[in-house]
C-alpha cells in the first residue's frame, strides 16, 4: 500500500536540510560528504580554502587520495575499512597529512563520521578537517630541539670519556647526520696558514662520518674561518659569496658550516654539514650545530689540558726535558728492548761541576740560564733515538739503548763533556764549566734493573768528582762492592739511631787566659758489631745523604744535654761548663731548629748560655736566609754559637759580618802547618786580631804538641782543644780528666817541663 507522506513531515526535512546546508556552508572547519570510495560529493568553502582547491576540482577529481599524503594513504584505508565493517565506533578521528594545491604538507585533525540508513547500512561519510599545522609543526620543533639536546647532552658524556679525538669526531658527524637529516656530515682542522684543511673525522681513514661521500667544501669552510660566524648556504645554484661548485659537483645544494674554536685564540676548524636539496636551516639548527662545535672546543681544550698536565707531571719545568719518572718509564722499555734484541744500553749521569758556585756568585736566575742553555747543547750532543733527562739541580741522565759494545758509551760521554766546556754566558760573564759523568752499563741480556742502573751510575759520577773534573768513570765490580757495603751500612745505621747504637765521647776546651776546662764538645762515634768502629766522616755523609742526619742530630742535642744535666747532679760539673753540638746543614735548613733546640734547654731547665751550637760555613751557605733567621732566633734567646772550620769556605769574612756568632773555632789544618808554613802563622795572627775586634774568642782546632800551643797564645787564640789536652772520652771518664787537666793547667812550669 502506497503511503503519502505527511506535508509537514515534508516540510520538516526540507528545514532541516535547509538548516544542514547552511551550517555545513557556514562552518569554519573544512567539512565534505564522501561516497564509500571516498570521492567528495560536497564539499563546503573552508575546505577549498584550507586546501587551495576548488569545489569543482574536488568533486569532480580523485577524491581522498588525490590531496592526500602518500605515506599517509595505507593507514587511511585501513582505518576507513575498519570503519566499514563495523569494528569500530561510527567515526574514527586522526591526524593526517595532506597535500595543498601547491604542494605543501598540511597537518589536518581528521573525523569521519560513517552515515547508514535506517537497516544500519552505511550510505555515505561525512568528514571534517581541521588545520592543525601549526601545531603540528610546534610540536615537531619541540620533538627535535628535545633530540637535539639529547644528543648534545650525549656527545659531552663521550666527549669527557673519549681519549681518541679522531673517535669523538666520527661520533659528532654521524649524530649531526642523524638529527639534521643532512647528507653529508664533517669536521676539518686548520692546516698551517688559511689551507690546506686537515680532515680529522672517520675511523678508517675517511673524511667524512655518517652518510655520504663528500668533505667539507674547502671554500665554504674558509670562508667561516673568516667570518668568524655560522656561513649559511641555502642554494648552492645561488649562491654569490664563494665559488660553490665544488658543492653543485659533488650533489650538494645546500649547507652550514661553523668554526670551532681552539685551544687559544687560533681557531680548530670547522663543523659543516650539507643537504642534496635545497633547504633552509632554521634557528634551532644553527644553535645545535654551534653546540656540537661548543662540546667539540671543549673536548680540544680537556685534551690539550690533560696533555699539558702529563707533560708536567713527566718533565722538568726548567728545561723541559724528561724528568726521572719519564726517564724510569723509557729506561724500563730500553732494558726489555735490549734483552730481545741483544744490544747493549747505557745510563750516564752527568754533573756538572762546582756549580753552586755559579749560584754564589751570579745568582741562582743565573744559574737557571746556564742549566737552559746547557740542555739544548747536550740534547745535539746524543743521537735521536737517546733519552735526555733533568733530575734536578744540575744532575742529568741519558739513556742510550741499541748500542754495539760497551765503547759506544765512552764515545758519547766524550762528546758530552765536551760541549759542557764550550764557554758559557751568565750574567754578562763568560763562564767556563766542566762535567763529571758516571756510567751504568747492561749487557745483552742482563737482568739489570732501572733503579739499579741509575745508583750504579750515581756511584760511577761521585767517583769521576773524586778523581778530578771533567772525567767520566765507568761502574764496575769494586764500585758494586763499596755500593753494596754503603747500602748495608746505611740500613744498619739507621737501625742503631733508632735502637741506641751510638754514643757520645766528649772533648775538653781550655781557655789560655783561665788555665782551666771551660767546655766540652760532643762528639757522635759507632761501633759496629762486624766492622768495628766507623769514624764519623764516614756515617755523617750517609746520614746526610739518606734523610737519617735529623734524627741523628736530635739524638745527639738530647743525648748531649741530658748528661750535662747528669754530671750536675753527680756534682761532677762545674755550673759555667759548656756543651757544644754539631748541626748539620739539614738542621739548619729547618725552621723548626730554634724551637726544638730552646725546647730541649727549657725541659732540662738549662740555661740556653750553656749550649754552643756549632756550624759550618758550608752548611750556612746551603741555605743562607733560613740558616741566618734560626741561628739569630738562638742567638737573641741565649744560646751560643761558633763557626766550625772557619778557613776552608770560600766567604768566611762575610760570614763573621753577618752572623751573631760568639765563638770562632780555626780549622785544624791552620795549627797543623804552624812549623812549616809562615803564611798558616799570618793567618792566624790576622783572624785573632778581627776576632779580637769583633769581640768573640777563637778556639785553635788541633793541637797536639805544647810548642803549637805556644804559638798559638802568642798569636792571639783565646782557646784551645786537641790531643795535648785530651782524645775524647766516654762520659764516665770526664770529670777525672777534667780535673786532671784543671790541675796541670795551673802548673805551667810542669807543663813547659
Amino acid at each position: 500500500m502506497e503511503v503519502t507522506p505527511n506535508p509537514s513531515d515534508v516540510q520538516t526535512l526540507h528545514e532541516a536540510e535547509k538548516r544542514f546546508r547552511s551550517a555545513f556552508d557556514a562552518s569554519g572547519i573544512g567539512m565534505a560528504l564522501l561516497t564509500l570510495d571516498l570521492r567528495f560529493m560536497q564539499v563546503n568553502p573552508a575546505l577549498t580554502r584550507l586546501l587551495g582547491w576548488t569545489a569543482e576540482e574536488l568533486l569532480h577529481g580523485e577524491g581522498v587520495s588525490a590531496i592526500s599524503h602518500p605515506d599517509d594513504m595505507a593507514a587511511r584505508w585501513t582505518s576507513f575499512a575498519e570503519l566499514l565493517a563495523g569494528e569500530a565506533d561510527s567515526y574514527y578521528r586522526a591526524d593526517r597529512r595532506y597535500l595543498h594545491a601547491d604542494g605543501h604538507v598540511i597537518w589536518g585533525a581528521t573525523t569521519l563520521t560513517l552515515i547508514r540508513d535506517d537497516d544500519g547500512q552505511p550510505l555515505y561519510a561525512m568528514g571534517q578537517l581541521e588545520d592543525i599545522t601549526a601545531r603540528k609543526h610546534a610540536e615537531q620543533r619541540a620533538e627535535r630541539r628535545a633530540a637535539q639536546q639529547s644528543a648534545v647532552v650525549r656527545l659531552s658524556q663521550v666527549a669527557l670519556e673519549e681519549q681518541d679525538f679522531g673517535s669523538l669526531a666520527d661520533a659528532t658527524v654521524a649524530t649531526i647526520t642523524d638529527i639534521l637529516d643532512v647528507s653529508v656530515a664533517a669536521l676539518a682542522r686548520c692546516g698551517s696558514g688559511a689551507a690546506p684543511l686537515q680532515h680529522v673525522s672517520g675511523a678508517t681513514g675517511s673524511d667524512v662520518a655518517g652518510r655520504g661521500a663528500a668533505s667539507l667544501d674547502e671554500r665554504h669552510a674558509l670562508l667561516t674561518l673568516d667570518a668568524g660566524e655560522p656561513v649559511i648556504v641555502c642554494d648552492s645554484s645561488a649562491e654569490a659569496r664563494f665559488d660553490a661548485g665544488g658543492l653543485a659537483a659533488r650533489g650538494l645544494a645546500s649547507g652550514v658550516t661553523v668554526r670551532v674554536a681552539g685551544e687559544g685564540h687560533e681557531p680548530f676548524g670547522v663543523l659543516g654539514m650539507y643537504a642534496a636539496r635545497a633547504r633552509a636551516f632554521d634557528e634551532d639548527d644553527i644553535a645545535f650545530l654551534r653546540s656540537v662545535a661548543n662540546v667539540l672546543t671543549g673536548a680540544v681544550r680537556r685534551l690539550a689540558a690533560e696533555r699539558g698536565m702529563r707533560h708536567q707531571a713527566l718533565h722538568d719545568p726548567l728545561t723541559h726535558l724528561p724528568n726521572r719518572a719519564l726517564l724510569l718509564d723509557r729506561l724500563r722499555h730500553g732494558l726489555a728492548r735490549g734483552r730481545r734484541e741483544g744490544r747493549w744500553l747505557a745510563v750516564l749521569h752527568l754533573d756538572v761541576d762546582d756549580f753552586k758556585n755559579v749560584n754564589d756568585a751570579f745568582g741562582h736566575a743565573a744559574g737557571d740560564d746556564l742549566l737552559r742553555e746547557l740542555a739544548p747543547r747536550l740534547s745535539e750532543a746524543l743521537r735521536p733515538s737517546d733519552t735526555l733527562a733533568r733530575f734536578s739541580g744540575d744532575e742529568f741522565a741519558i739513556v742510550c739503548d741499541g748500542l754495539d759494545d760497551a765503547t759506544e758509551s765512552a764515545t758519547i760521554a766524550q762528546r758530552l763533556l765536551r760541549v759542557v766546556e764550550r764557554p758559557f754566558e751568565v750574567a754578562g760573564v763568560e763562564v767556563q764549566a766542566t762535567a763529571s759523568i758516571g756510567i751504568a752499563l747492561a749487557e745483552p741480556g742482563a737482568a739489570a734493573g732501572a733503579e739499579e742502573l741509575l745508583r750504579d751510575a750515581d756511584v760511577a759520577v761521585h767517583r769521576a768528582k773524586a778523581g778530578g773534573h771533567g772525567t767520566y768513570e765507568i761502574f764496575d765490580e769494586r764500585m758494586r762492592a763499596e755500593t753494596l757495603e754503603r747500602v748495608a751500612l746505611t740500613k744498619d745505621l739507621r737501625r742503631a739511631i733508632e735502637d741506641g747504637g751510638l754514643r757520645l765521647v766528649y772533648q775538653p776546651i781550655v781557655s789560655f787566659h783561665d788555665r782551666r776546662v771551660v767546655g766540652v764538645e760532643a762528639l757522635t762515634r759507632w761501633t759496629h758489631p762486624d766492622w768495628g768502629d766507623v769514624p764519623p766522616d764516614r756515617f755523617i755523609p750517609l746520614a746526610e745523604q739518606h734523610g737519617l742526619i735529623g734524627a741523628l742530630g736530635r739524638w745527639v742535642l738530647h743525648e748531649a744535654l741530658d748528661q750535662l744535666v747528669r754530671w750536675e747532679r753527680a756534682g761532677l760539673a762545674r755550673p759555667d761548663l759548656t756543651v757544644s753540638v754539631n748541626v748539620s746543614r739539614v738542621q739548619l735548613g729547618s725552621a723548626a731548629l730554634g724551637d726544638e733546640v730552646l725546647a730541649a734547654l727549657s725541659l732540662r731547665e738549662l740555661a740556653p748560655n750553656r749550649l754552643i751550637v756549632e756550624v759550618t760555613e758550608s752548611a750556612v751557605m746551603d741555605d743562607p736566609e733560613t740558616a741566618r733567621a734560626t741561628l739569630a732566633a738562638l742567638h737573641q734567646r741565649g744560646v751560643r754559637l761558633a763557626l766550625d772550620d772557619f778557613g776552608v769556605g770560600q766567604s768566611s769574612l762575610a760570614c763573621l759580618l753577618e752572623l751573631p756568632l760568639d765563638v770562632l773555632k780555626l780549622d785544624r789544618g791552620f795549627i797543623t802547618s804552624l812549623a812549616t808554613s809562615r803564611e798558616s802563622a799570618a793567618i792566624v795572627r790576622a783572624v785573632a786580631d778581627m776576632a779580637r775586634t769583633l769581640r768573640f774568642p777563637v778556639v785553635a782546632e788541633g793541637i797536639e804538641t805544647a810548642a803549637q800551643e805556644q804559638v798559638v797564645e802568642a798569636l792571639g787564640c783565646d782557646l784551645g782543644q786537641g790531643f795535648l789536652y785530651a782524645r775524647p772520652v766516654d762520659p764516665e771518664a770526664l770529670p777525672a780528666v777534667v780535673a786532671d787537666l784543671d790541675a796541670a793547667l795551673g802548673r805551667p812550669a810542669a807543663r813547659a817541663a
